[in-house]
């Protein structure tokens, strides 16, 4: 389980009985024990020295996520009258108001759905009747376009995907010596597995199609899979060659196994029109990623961090010539490396602090 080491994190109860506080900002973090954390929230504002965290910590007994989150909720209402002390709060689950001036919304995996744009106006028209103000963080600009066709009153601010520098309980990451493929996800489910469907946690094409066709190519191709295998993966996985699972880990061990390989893989042909957090874990590993040309991952084609395809042929292909040719690897490499260091939590965090501290003198009396 990954745990804050943000000194300005606390629980809901020390937060309960604090009378003042020295910080302007506030959220709310619920911290599962069972189920992944967001690869977004938790690093943002792990990374972030002027907000207050106030955290709840889930039960280690199975199916008590549901209820804990809806205590959650309860408790943003219940206690609502401590948040007058900030100026502002951030919203990273339900739309829920309260009585800071500032009310941000956290927005990043949007479904554009008519059910969700819903929800959306409707938290517009409650920050509107406190007489608050209302800022939105996205993560792309797909979204805010889509965004500010019905969110005229917010300021829209855009605060891109970032990545958890790859560090490893000191020691020294070394690239492995075998030629090595990784892919990372919270959870990895296949065939009748419960997420196997799941627009983001589903692996049918990487463990049915891509992963046999590498083995095909070139026996000498590792695969390291780093995630929660469902039941039915588990099976698959040991049907194929040369893959090796790492099972869940938590963000520090993730970078580091992903900077010890050669090439990242995405290996989804759906396009969500999203910013995909696991592209900038990439990223800030190191790593050249071949994935499909997305709108999800454009970054990968417009920054030349690797290889964009079209087909399940060209992706394996795409590996099998990096292998092949270790000087263009390396040029993708350094050109990654380059590219990232934008991309840091922490000059995200400096980012989106400097752009409310802005926001909010502009918006401030005369």
């Amino acid at each position: 389980m990954n745990k804050f080491n943000n000194k300005n994190a606390e629980t809901f109860v020390r937060w309960l009985i604090r009378r003042d506080d020295n910080l302007d900002q506030v959220v709310f973090y619920f911290l599962s024990k069972l189920n992944a954390t967001s690869a977004r929230y938790f690093p943002l504002f792990n990374s972030n020295n002027r907000i207050r965290i106030v955290y709840l910590n889930g039960l280690n007994l199975p199916k008590t996520d549901f209820f804990m989150l809806l205590l959650y909720k309860i408790f943003l209402i219940i206690f609502n009258f401590k948040f007058k002390k900030y100026t502002v709060f951030h919203n990273i689950s339900a739309p829920i108001v309260t009585k800071s001036k500032y009310q941000i919304l956290h927005i990043d995996d949007p479904e554009y759905s008519a059910s969700e744009r819903r929800k959306i106006i409707k938290w517009l028209a409650k920050v509107a009747h406190r007489n608050c103000i209302p800022i939105i963080i996205c993560t792309n600009e797909f979204t805010q376009k889509w965004l500010t066709q019905f969110s005229n009153n917010a300021y829209i601010l855009i605060i891109e995907q970032g990545f958890v520098e790859a560090q490893a309980h000191n020691f020294e990451i070394k690239k492995l010596t075998n030629f090595t493929c990784v892919y990372s996800s919270p959870y990895i489910h296949f065939g009748s597995d419960k997420l196997s469907g799941h627009s983001t946690w589903g692996a049918d094409l990487l463990l049915s199609q891509i992963i046999p066709r590498i083995n095909e190519s070139d026996v000498n191709i590792h695969i390291i899979l780093i995630g929660e295998l469902g039941k039915d993966a588990k099976k698959r996985v040991l049907e194929l060659k040369n893959v090796v699972s790492k099972g869940r880990v938590n963000f520090k061990e993730n970078a580091a196994i992903i900077s010890a390989c050669h090439v990242a893989l995405y290996p989804r042909d759906l396009d969500l029109n999203r910013s995909m957090t696991k592209i900038f874990t990439y990223i800030g590993a190191g790593v050249p990623t071949v994935t499909f040309d997305l709108n999800d991952t454009r970054i990968i084609k417009d920054k030349q961090l690797g290889f964009s395809v079209s087909s399940v042929a060209d992706f394996v292909d795409k590996i099998v010539f990096l292998k092949q040719n270790p000087d263009i690897l390396n040029e993708f490499s350094k050109r990654v490396e380059l590219f990232k260091d934008n991309y840091s939590w922490l000059n995200l965090t400096n980012k989106m602090n400097e752009s409310i501290k802005l926001f909010i003198k502009d918006s401030g009396p005369n």
